[in-house]
């Protein structure tokens, strides 16, 4: 009866959030129980994630539904953000993970650290943690992540081709994306000024090899009033190259006029790194900016 129940609450659950994701069973995994499940509408969603509910918010979230399962003696929770398309999932994913253990075995963009796997699969954010925070529900966080990945193939979603190039290749695992300010003053604060009152999508990564300290910026604006504003605010010249130039927070400033509403923007610790040194010659080869 008991489990007839919850198996009503998970269908419940999602139906209500509009979530079509294949979840993992006691088919899959003899023995799986699932024990609890919850969904958090934009409504009540600061109920389950105290302050960071505004930067999910930001991404265009749409629902969330927490699921609890016990193996034997283990106890896992999975947590899947149902966004509203892959680019959102994908930015709420950069900016929460860091510093991890192993990166993209489960899926395009994925994050394994001790005691917790994150992974963005297409439009949707999926988090599952050993709720008993000692390393022995990590094998059963891996079959569940890999099952769910499995039974749910997704449309690829890729990133900018620029950041695909040789050049760019190995600051890949520090790839960001924001739409607004609080992912900005997650991902580079330094620049939350420049974008004010302003609309914008943005990829970073960081660039801090030899010593360097900096980051790389593809912006794209709604028009060209809107880059012109950025352009300005960041103190650069209407030239369709600029920079360095020193600012007066002390970095260095360069950017790249891709077209109208899309540019490439640098700020870097050291005059010595341009533009030129870290995209590449030929951007046409890998499909463009």
């Amino acid at each position: 009866m008991k489990r007839s129940l919850l198996s009503f609450l998970l269908i419940l659950s999602m139906a209500l959030s509009g979530q079509n994701l294949k979840l993992v069973t006691e088919d899959d995994i003899p023995g799986l129980q699932l024990t609890n499940s919850v969904f958090y509408s934009n409504q009540d969603l600061r109920n389950y994630s105290g302050s960071t509910a505004d930067l999910i918010l930001e991404f265009g979230f749409r629902a969330l539904n927490v699921y609890d399962y016990s193996f034997q003696n283990e106890k896992v929770r999975l947590e899947v953000y149902t966004m509203e398309d892959a680019p959102s999932a994908f930015g709420i994913y950069s900016v929460s993970v860091s510093h991890c253990l192993l990166w993209n075995r489960w899926s395009t963009f994925s994050c394994t650290n001790q005691n917790q796997i994150a992974a963005a699969l297409g439009p949707y954010l999926l988090n599952i943690r050993d709720m008993n925070k000692i390393g022995s529900g990590q094998s059963l966080c891996e079959q569940i992540i890999q099952q769910i990945i499995t039974k749910n193939p997704q449309e690829s979603w890729y990133m900018p081709p620029l950041f695909q190039s040789p050049k760019l290749g190995r600051y890949i695992n520090t790839l960001k994306y924001t739409e607004g300010p609080k992912g900005i003053a997650a991902v580079a604060p330094q620049l939350l000024d420049l974008f004010e009152d302003l609309q914008y999508n943005c990829f970073t990564v960081d660039i801090t090899d030899r010593g360097q300290v900096g980051i790389l910026a593809r912006i794209q604006f709604p028009d060209f009033n809107s880059m012109d504003r950025f352009r300005s605010n960041a103190g650069l010249n209407n030239d369709q190259q600029t920079g360095p130039v020193m600012s007066m927070n002390g970095l260095y400033r360069s950017w790249y006029k891709i077209n109208d509403t899309k540019l490439l923007y640098l700020e870097c610790s050291t005059p010595n790194v341009k533009l030129s040194d870290i995209i590449p010659d030929r951007p046409d080869l890998y499909g463009g900016w």
